[in-house]
């Protein structure tokens, strides 16, 4: 799916890379917080989500719907991550991807 990753100072890393203007991160700094949203087609409706953790220092993730905000509103607090080291916008996405693939092969 289409990720997209949001810094908690609301500026915004594009994944597809050199669309996001001068503002652009390229790094992400250890104790940084980041927010990690997909774009699924469910039924062709375009949904969105965001990673959210089970509870603090749990590896057990689940997809928050950020789709209905207006109607139902997330819990963003355990969708907020902090990273332990610091890696690079493209580094991240790649980990996702990797995470992605491995996953639907079984």
């Amino acid at each position: 799916g289409n990720q997209s990753l949001s810094r908690a100072d609301s500026s915004r890393a594009m994944a597809e890379g050199g669309e996001g203007g001068e503002d652009e991160i390229q790094f992400l700094r250890t104790d940084d917080e980041v927010v990690l949203q997909c774009v699924a087609n469910i039924q062709k409706e375009q949904r969105k989500f965001c990673l959210a953790a089970e509870g603090l220092g749990n590896r057990l993730c689940f997809l928050e719907p950020t789709s209905e905000a207006k109607y139902v509103p997330p819990d963003l607090c355990i969708c907020n991550f902090v990273l332990e080291q610091s890696l690079s916008v493209r580094a991240l996405q790649e980990m996702l991807a990797n995470t992605g693939e491995n996953a639907s092969e079984g």
